[in-house]
């Protein structure tokens, strides 16, 4: 068999795997790529590596926190994990598949329903940052999607300063523009603490595209990335456009 048929076949066992526990992968580094399902121990693992959330955002995260997000990965999705040498988990990618998004919808020109996997839960323990961990686990999970019929990856970022975003771009994701503007939307993260965050995405056939609904903002397209005005009809736009 071809190499694409090989891994067509690796990666369907990676969708189907139901594993407390697997390594699918042994980089040249002498890391491992794999994923965890649901248990008590799997949580614990994923309490520690969403703590860096804490740091950005203020939020606290607790254990129960961390129990709905590998129970949510376990029923729709897939946790990636980042391996170091020794098999210590440093940094994880969790996905969700088929994610409502309130702010992008994503389409396609044939009217077929759309397949998407969402980067819902990127982060990296604070002394592994810096060393491609993050970026390998979204190369992987990209051709996770890829050779399992997704139509599209997409992730969110924070509109301005983030180290993602960077990340997103090396990958092959662009930004959600329309207008000329960036598609922004707020997001509540914590009891009177938000901020304004931006969508990314890669399409992985060719007949899929994207518009924007609901309570969305437009962002200028520059450095500053101001907000220009709330649209929650894009009507409002056009006659201003006129």
């Amino acid at each position: 068999m071809n190499d694409k048929i090989l891994q067509k076949i690796k990666f369907n066992k990676i969708l189907n795997n139901k594993d407390e526990f697997k390594i699918w992968e042994k980089l040249d580094n002498g890391c491992y790529i794999g994923t965890l399902g649901y248990s008590p121990r799997n949580i614990k693992i994923l309490l520690k590596l969403l703590k860096s959330f804490e740091e950005q955002y203020g939020e606290v995260i607790d254990y129960e926190a961390a129990r709905k997000e590998l129970e949510l990965y376990e029923k729709h999705g897939k946790l990636f994990i980042y391996f170091d040498q020794n098999m210590n988990p440093v940094s994880m990618n969790g996905c969700i598949f088929n994610y409502d998004n309130e702010t992008i919808d994503f389409k396609s020109y044939n009217n077929r329903k759309i397949n998407s996997l969402y980067f819902y839960g990127l982060s990296t323990i604070h002394e592994y940052r810096g060393k491609g961990a993050c970026r390998a686990l979204i190369n992987y999970a990209i051709k996770f999607a890829y050779y399992n019929n997704f139509d599209l990856v997409y992730a969110r970022t924070d509109l301005v300063g983030s180290n993602s975003e960077w990340l997103m771009k090396k990958a092959g994701l662009e930004v959600c523009t329309e207008d000329d503007y960036i598609i922004a939307e707020w997001v509540d993260v914590a009891e009177g603490v938000g901020d304004y965050r931006l969508h990314m995405w890669l399409p992985l056939k060719n007949d899929v595209y994207f518009n924007s609904k609901n309570n969305y903002y437009y962002a200028f397209n520059d450095s500053e990335r101001r907000i220009q005005h709330k649209r929650n009809n894009k009507l409002i736009l056009n006659k201003i456009n006129a």
